[in-house]
């Protein structure tokens, strides 16, 4: 039973893997077979480019299709024209090559399919066979490039099929405690006085790793819905909701990097660490159940009360004469935290409401009305 276990944890683990890499399978040797059956002079480039569309997900595959048609037809009407002037003439193939790649590569710095196109123009240019004109050359270079993107898609939608929108959802559910073990350490530096740099910084990395891939599953799953392959919600106000998250967090990490004065900590510090200990156990019950297996509308609740109480404290603190007997530096930065901490509680109430979005992505909701409103 236990060699059975672990056989199936290896599967679960690997198994997008392996799905990638048969649909990849599948896509490629389905548009070489299609790109010989219809006798096309370089079949094998059907098969490199739906390799290359293949992507993890549906609106990721549409995104590279389009890069490469595009950028294919750029390639091969600038290759083209270029190959059709130059003729059998090296030394013109060559100062045509240069000033093709020299332009096509300044913006490739850039464009995907600038990159796309800079290389098949220098195929064309280079490889056309001498008793194939090179505008039939570049037709044909057009054609294998269609074959394969087309071929590509079909096998994404029609096999296995993996949408963004449902990525995008599993993927902030993995990365959700990021944010609460930024913010843990942030308050601890507050209360502590002892700013972990190090520890901080790694937070911080993670979540810059983890808003990244969140803004591209989510321009992937956009893809989908324009190309009428899924009907999510739009997942912006999530993206959004965790992007400020960080970014306050971040805000109340700069003014608590050097210990906050002790006067005013004193009026300050139940409060913190209420906030603490709150954050600390959302923290570890998102580790260790997961965001579904948690009931994150109550726990968020909990951090808004405990910010509430908080926030009185800081109302208290400026009213009455702590503020006054510090120097303007620390005033400031005590403004600035107090102002973190107002941020943070409208951001906490925000996720509150769009994490329902999650289920929605998943499909495991109700009917998309249900979605609260934007605020």
């Amino acid at each position: 039973m236990t060699n059975v276990l672990t056989k199936l944890g290896w599967w679960i683990r690997r198994e997008p893997r392996v799905r990638q890499a048969a649909k990849t399978t599948i896509a490629a040797c389905l548009a070489f077979l299609i790109a010989k059956f219809f006798g096309m002079p370089q079949a094998f480039w059907a098969a490199v480019v739906a390799i290359f569309v293949t992507q993890a997900n549906i609106g990721a595959s549409l995104d590279q299709a389009l890069s490469w048609l595009w950028g294919s037809l750029l390639g091969v009407v600038v290759g083209g024209a270029v190959a059709f002037l130059a003729g059998d003439v090296l030394s013109l193939m060559l100062i045509g090559l240069l000033v093709t790649v020299l332009v096509l590569a300044y913006f490739a710095a850039t464009s995907g399919p600038m990159r796309i196109a800079c290389v098949n123009a220098a195929i064309i240019i280079l490889g056309q066979p001498h008793n194939v004109s090179p505008l039939l050359s570049a037709g044909d270079r057009m054609i294998e490039v269609t074959i394969g993107t087309v071929v590509a898609i079909a096998v994404m939608v029609l096999i296995l099929p993996v949408r963004a929108g449902p990525s995008l959802a599993r993927h902030v559910s993995k990365t959700l405690p990021l944010y609460f073990e930024l913010l843990a350490g942030v308050l601890t530096a507050a209360i502590t006085g002892q700013y972990d740099k190090d520890a901080i910084a790694e937070a911080n990395a993670k979540i810059r790793a983890a808003v990244s891939t969140n803004e591209a599953l989510k321009n992937q799953a956009l893809t989908e819905v324009a190309g009428f392959l899924a009907n999510n919600p739009d997942p912006e106000p999530l993206i959004t909701v965790l992007r400020r998250m960080w970014h306050t967090e971040l805000m109340l990490a700069r003014a608590a990097a050097s210990p906050l004065p002790a006067s005013a900590l004193d009026d300050l510090r139940g409060g913190l660490e209420e906030l603490r200990d709150e954050v600390v156990a959302l923290w570890d019950r998102l580790r260790s159940k997961g965001v579904h297996e948690t009931k994150l509308a109550s726990d968020l609740a909990g951090i808004d009360a405990a910010l509430a109480k908080l926030t009185d404290a800081t109302e208290q603190m400026r009213n009455g004469q702590t503020l006054r007997a510090l120097p303007m530096e620390d005033v400031i930065r005590l403004l600035t935290f107090d102002f973190g901490l107002v941020q943070l509680r409208e951001n906490i109430a925000d996720l509150g409401n769009r994490t329902v979005l999650l289920d929605h992505l998943l499909g495991i909701a109700g009917p998309r009305h249900s979605e609260p409103q934007k605020t």
